[in-house]
């Protein structure tokens, strides 16, 4: 693995890069953390050149200017970026839930960067009714962010995301019990590193990210931003949406779902929920590699 930092607007990109083949570009979701996909860089690597970032503003990717923008046209920006930076005219693109929009503004901004694109799961519920079950998950997930109750929305959102969530996740009770545990982790970790100046954790790394991932990016990926209908129908790059074959239900599958109906755009399945590169990372490896591949057919 490789390591590696690319100058964008605003924010100074963390990048890792493994194996050789034809150029992967994956984005990962809530937390923007390469760390995500770490299980499945491995396989994937056999067959692939795999780079992962770290998204604007999460973990080792700080951001250089304090208004910098997060909307999902600057991020497709930014993956378009460390493609340049790697010397790729083309590469394919896997974007899981936040990633998956930027993979989809990436299909409608940046279609000539692209030998094919895998749209996983994005919450865009702005495509469903107002009082849809699923819009409504979300606004109190948003809402317990924008009252100050980060970590209980923190919570809330991996109750929601996590396969087989733990039964503490699933009471106000319980999140509350999270959200306090979180504070004291995070605390131990802050000292836990001074004393031993090690790097910490990926999971440290996704609850530090918490904040911007519940007060500024849900708000600007799954309200604010309205995806780009005609330039998708009439992108040249070949494309898919996709969904876990354990998300029916969830506020990121009906919208793929939605998508796909409304684009004439193929959803393929992939095994497992929200994550499945961490459920199953052998079978995503074989799922995403066979997608791919037909995009080449």
């Amino acid at each position: 693995m490789a390591n590696d930092t690319v100058e964008v607007p605003g924010a100074r990109l963390h990048v890792e890069r493994a194996g050789d083949g034809p150029p992967l570009l994956l984005i990962s979701g809530g937390g923007g953390d390469a760390g995500a996909y770490a299980d499945v860089v491995p396989p994937l690597a056999r067959t692939f050149t795999v780079i992962t970032y770290d998204r604007r503003g999460n973990s080792r990717s700080p951001f250089t200017r304090p208004d910098a923008s997060i909307t999902p046209a600057t991020q497709a920006d930014d993956a378009a970026a460390v493609l340049r930076h790697h010397g790729l005219d083309r590469a394919h693109v896997f974007g899981n839930s936040g990633g998956a929009v930027i993979a989809l503004e990436m299909v409608a901004r940046h279609p000539g960067r692209l030998l094919g694109a895998v749209v996983h799961e994005p919450p865009l519920v702005q495509l469903l009714p107002a009082d849809s079950a699923e819009r409504r998950e979300l606004d109190h997930i948003g809402r317990l962010a924008r009252d100050g109750h980060v970590m209980r929305a923190y919570a809330a959102f991996g109750a929601m995301t996590l396969p087989d969530p733990p039964r503490i996740f699933l009471s106000p009770a319980g999140q509350a019990v999270i959200a306090a545990g979180t504070h004291l982790m995070l605390t131990a970790g802050d000292l836990a590193r001074k004393i031993t100046r090690r790097e910490p954790d990926v999971m440290t790394r996704q609850l530090r990210n918490a904040e911007l991932t519940l007060r500024r990016e849900l708000p600007a990926f799954c309200f604010d931003f309205q995806p780009d209908l005609a330039a998708l129908a009439t992108a040249t790059a070949p494309w898919c949406l996709a969904t876990g074959r354990d998300s029916v239900g969830k506020p990121y599958h009906t919208p793929s779902q939605v998508l796909s109906r409304r684009l004439g755009v193929p959803c393929q399945e992939f095994p497992g929920g929200h994550v499945p590169f961490m459920q199953h990372p052998d079978d995503f490896a074989k799922t995403l590699t066979t997608i791919l591949e037909g995009f080449a057919a």
